[in-house]
């Protein structure tokens, strides 16, 4: 076990303990005194994945990402929305990590991401009037050729699959 001098590290080694209710009181203590901490409201979405409760996880990387990209930590929010979109897909999620990219002038993994989505979107049945928006913004703005051509073909499954 971790040496009890570090709250933060006591907590990650509860995370991978699978010990989530005594890291989410944990952290929500330390938080308490550090409530700017974007760190530790990382971890919670973490904790509130694994817990099962996906909206609140959800809401926490929004909430979380959105100020670390207004901040301009645009590599903190790329590689923290990577994972989260890993577990999860929210078109809020793609709109913020969509921003990010191209901050980074990262054109072609922003307007992928955009892509991807719309696939998961399509696949499932969700979020559909989110993903045609964002097919239309990769159609209109992508600078990759391929890009635009799958995102047309992407629109057409997606108007088929709507009648």
């Amino acid at each position: 076990m971790v040496s009890r001098s570090d709250p933060k590290l006591e907590i990650m080694q509860l995370i991978l303990e699978e010990k989530y209710p005594e890291a989410l009181k944990k952290l929500t203590d330390i938080l308490k005194k550090e409530p700017s901490n974007k760190q530790l409201k990382m971890l919670l979405f973490d904790i509130y994945y694994n817990m099962g409760n996906v909206n609140r996880a959800v809401d926490i990387a929004i909430e979380t990402s959105q100020f670390l990209l207004d901040e301009g930590f645009y590599d903190t929010v790329i590689g923290y929305l990577k994972k989260v979109t890993y577990y999860v897909k929210h078109p809020e999620l793609y709109k913020i990590l969509f921003r990010a990219l191209t901050k980074r002038r990262l054109d072609y993994e922003a307007f992928q991401s955009l892509i991807d989505f719309c696939k998961y979107a399509i696949e499932k049945h969700k979020y559909l009037k989110e993903a045609e928006n964002f097919l239309d913004i990769v159609i209109d703005l992508s600078p990759i050729p391929s890009l635009v051509e799958e995102a047309k073909k992407l629109k057409k499954a997606l108007q088929t699959k709507g009648q």
